[in-house]
Order: C-alpha cells, then sequence, then structure tokens
C-alpha cells in the first residue's frame, strides 16, 4: 500500500466516502520533457493525451497530479460521478486547471476480453511553474479538499 503524503489521503479519503466510489490512488509526473510524438507509446497511455496534443506536449517546468478511482456501477456511483463532473468543471470555471476524464483499456487483447473490466476515471491537475518543493502543490490539494467537501455538505451529497 503507497503511503501518501497527508493532504493527498484526505483528498482521497474525500472521494472514497462518496457512494460509489472506490479504489482511489494518485501519482504525479513531469510533464517537461513529454513531447507529441511520443504520447502512442503504451507507458504515456494514463497521461491525457488530447490535451498534450493541443500544446505539442507538456509546458516547461510542468507537472501533473492525477487522481484515479473506479466506481461500482450502481445508480449511487452515477450520482457521485455526475456530481464530481460538475465539481471539476466549476472549479476548472475558476481558473484552476482540472479535468475529469474516462480511462478504459482495450476491448480485447488476445483472447482475454476486457471489456466491461477496466473503465476508470481520472482527475487530471496541471501545475503550471511547479515549484521546487511538494509542499506548495500539497496545499493546492488541500484547499481543493476544503471546496469539495464544503461542496458535498452543502449540496447534501449521498455518502457511505
Amino acid at each position: 500500500m503507497n503511503e501518501y503524503p497527508i493532504e493527498i489521503e484526505q483528498f482521497h479519503q474525500t472521494l472514497t466516502s462518496l457512494k460509489g466510489i472506490e479504489n482511489v490512488s494518485s501519482g504525479i509526473d513531469s510533464l517537461e520533457e513529454v513531447k507529441e510524438e511520443i504520447l502512442s507509446g503504451v507507458e504515456f497511455s494514463h497521461l491525457p493525451i488530447a490535451a498534450l496534443l493541443r500544446t505539442n506536449g507538456g509546458f516547461e517546468n510542468e507537472m501533473l497530479l492525477q487522481f484515479e478511482f473506479n466506481i461500482d456501477k450502481t445508480q449511487e456511483s452515477l450520482i457521485s460521478l455526475e456530481f464530481l463532473s460538475w465539481f471539476i468543471r466549476d472549479q476548472s470555471r475558476g481558473g484552476i486547471k482540472l479535468q475529469l476524464r474516462p480511462f478504459a483499456l482495450p476491448p480485447q487483447v488476445g483472447e482475454n476480453k476486457q471489456l466491461g473490466q477496466t473503465l476508470k476515471f481520472q482527475i487530471d491537475y496541471f501545475i503550471a511553474d511547479a515549484p521546487e518543493t511538494l509542499e506548495p502543490i500539497l496545499d493546492l490539494i488541500s484547499k481543493l479538499n476544503k471546496s469539495l467537501s464544503l461542496f458535498i455538505k452543502l449540496y447534501g451529497i449521498p455518502l457511505k
């Protein structure tokens, strides 16, 4: 099991508290060296490819903090997913470089059918002019978590 900084762990817990949201994990990548010509490689499949194609790759000193989760395919999970979709869009409208997108593996690999088994969702948080330390990034996640928690309470979003 990964040990995350407390700010990341708290954001994971807030996401997981929503009905139907499962298996939250996260990671961070430098986008500075990511160029358009390498995006077709399987090792880059977790990245927001369309966004990076629009900019011909990552920017200088740009980081991507990514949160990934599954849904349990219940009505409650769709309500949570719809709420998160609105929340992420609303935060983006406010100037935070966030997006929520689906992620899935190929429907079939050899004889192994994967369709219906690999759907995940990713929250991409683009951080321009990334700081030298993680502390300012963790502060951003703490603020995002406080905002998410506030809106969960404000709108009475169902929790586990």
